[in-house]
């Protein structure tokens, strides 16, 4: 009797095994959660005599023609040529 009972306890560590086995191979096939996108910060680029500066806020139109890119909303209303959003 005594033996019986420790047969039927590793019978039950061995289905407990297979058990896990078969949950592991259904979650290898959902599909991968999406993770959330972080939140771009607006930054607007523009050209000076050395190099490029940033900024998180677009210069006033006067300097439109030194704007060499930005990321974000576009700089101004009526963006319909100049650089492009990376």
């Amino acid at each position: 009797m005594v033996a019986c009972v420790g047969l039927l306890a590793g019978c039950a560590e061995v289905g407990a095994s297979m058990q896990s086995a078969v949950d592991g191979v259904k979650t290898a096939f959902d599909p991968p959660k999406a993770e959330p996108v972080p939140e771009v910060e607006p930054r607007y680029c523009y050209r000076t005599l050395g190099k490029v500066n940033c900024y998180p806020q677009p210069l006033p139109a006067s300097e439109a023609n030194r704007l060499v890119g930005y990321q974000g909303p576009a700089p101004r209303a009526h963006s319909g040529t100049g650089p492009l959003s990376p």
